[in-house]
């Protein structure tokens, strides 16, 4: 029977899970850093599933962001097409 963590550096797949945590956390929402915390718990049993946890979390983060700056493009295009056709207006 082999070491369920053989062939994989633990040491590196929790400093991966750990940052993505962290900046998941902080810039990302409760999702990327839920699943990078998952990922650091499984990091020393199941290493495999540990990096899967940490990859999704990366791609929540990246997904978060696209759709913030998404919104944020629509909501300046709403407010100038609001306030320039207030500007065409006659009273």
């Amino acid at each position: 029977m082999t070491a369920p963590n053989s062939g994989y550096d633990v040491e590196k797949i929790k400093k991966s899970a750990l940052i993505a945590t962290i900046v998941g956390f902080i810039c990302g929402g409760a999702i990327p850093g839920v699943l990078g915390l998952l990922g650091y718990l499984k990091a020393d049993q199941e290493p495999a599933t540990a990096k899967k946890f940490t990859k999704w979390a990366w791609i929540a983060f990246i997904i978060m962001w696209i759709l913030a700056i998404i919104f944020i493009v629509i909501y300046v295009v709403f407010i100038v097409s609001m306030v320039s056709s207030g500007e065409m207006s006659t009273y």
